[in-house]
């Protein structure tokens, strides 16, 4: 079995305060069984990537809690799309057995991370018309960690579209999703 890199979060929204965010890791990695600290909470510096992972050895952990007091996010107000085109931007790491933070998918706390407890899983895609198409959905907190080592590959699709139809069946409860189905190819 191929172990995966770590897998980016990025902090888009001026109310994730740190306080959240540590619980949110901590709740990420229980809810992953306490597989390992699998989530890197994103500055906009390469330097900062955690280490690659080196052969016969476990991907090094990515960032473990309490994030230092004074830390603050420099990707509140940006899109997914810079998200998805600073990592696409990473320089390739040469010699390594795998880069520092997976490139084509990653997390994210956007405005309605916090009230409605869910983090978004993404995707990056091909460009569309030289433009980067990012696919999305949420999911819940305690179950991101897990759900970004399993969705991988058609797995995305699969679980996007449960969202998606789960979200018809209940009142209320807007879509926050966005995806076009088929793969990323």
């Amino acid at each position: 079995m191929t172990l995966q890199p770590p897998f980016a979060l990025f902090v888009l929204d001026k109310d994730i305060t740190n306080e959240y965010l540590n619980n949110s890791l901590v709740r990420a990695y229980n809810g992953d069984y306490q597989s390992g600290w699998n989530l890197w909470v994103a500055t906009d510096s390469y330097d900062d990537l955690p280490p690659p992972q080196q052969t016969h050895q476990p991907p090094p952990e990515a960032t473990k809690p309490p994030l230092p007091a004074d830390f603050s996010s420099p990707w509140v107000g940006k899109t997914v799309e810079d998200c998805a085109k600073w990592l696409q931007e990473m320089p390739v790491q040469e010699g390594v057995y795998a880069e520092s933070v997976n490139r084509d998918y990653f997390t994210a706390m956007n405005e309605f991370s916090k009230e409605e407890d869910m983090v978004l899983v993404c995707r990056f895609q091909n460009k569309d018309n030289g433009n980067t198409r990012v696919d999305y959905f949420p999911q819940s907190t305690d179950e991101v960690q897990m759900q970004m080592w399993t969705n991988l590959g058609s797995k995305f699709d699969e679980q996007a579209s449960n969202y998606r139809d789960a979200r018809r069946f209940e009142d209320n409860k807007p879509d926050r999703s966005k995806f076009k189905s088929g793969g990323p190819y």
